[in-house]
């Protein structure tokens, strides 16, 4: 069996990117064009960005408190959140938040993508005489 691996750390939006795009291409049996890496680049960051909403208002909720200290800590601004609000209160700001990240997501990976493409381009092979004389 072909192992497909690629290694690139930047965030956790990067491994979602890799885990989508990795079948795709074991799949298609080529490598991604550069409107399919920006598509799956912001399926990646919309979906990462609608998973991590609780914990961005959590965050903000805790933050924006100041002196007020109406919170305790994460734990007792989730219960309030829940109690007071109800829970899809934790959801709040979910569709600006899984846009502009979709958007930026999808500008990223598809600029990487081809920004290695063309670099793997320039390198020199294996053996090739790297000196100019």
């Amino acid at each position: 069996m072909t192992y497909i691996t690629k290694t690139v750390h930047v965030n956790e939006t990067t491994c979602l990117l890799l885990n989508a795009s990795l079948p795709y291409e074991y799949m298609a049996k080529r490598e991604l064009n550069d409107p399919e890496n920006a598509i799956i680049g912001a399926f990646a960051g919309a979906l990462t960005g609608a998973i991590t909403t609780p914990l961005d208002v959590i965050k903000t909720r805790l933050i924006v408190q100041g002196s007020a200290n109406q919170y305790k800590g994460i734990v007792d601004c989730v219960q309030t959140i829940v109690r007071e609000e109800g829970p899809p209160a934790l959801l709040k700001g979910i569709g600006p938040r899984v846009l502009w990240i979709g958007i930026g997501s999808s500008i990223f990976f598809g600029v990487l993508e081809r920004t290695k493409r063309l670099l793997a381009q320039r390198r020199p092979t294996v053996g090739e005489d790297t000196k100019q004389d």
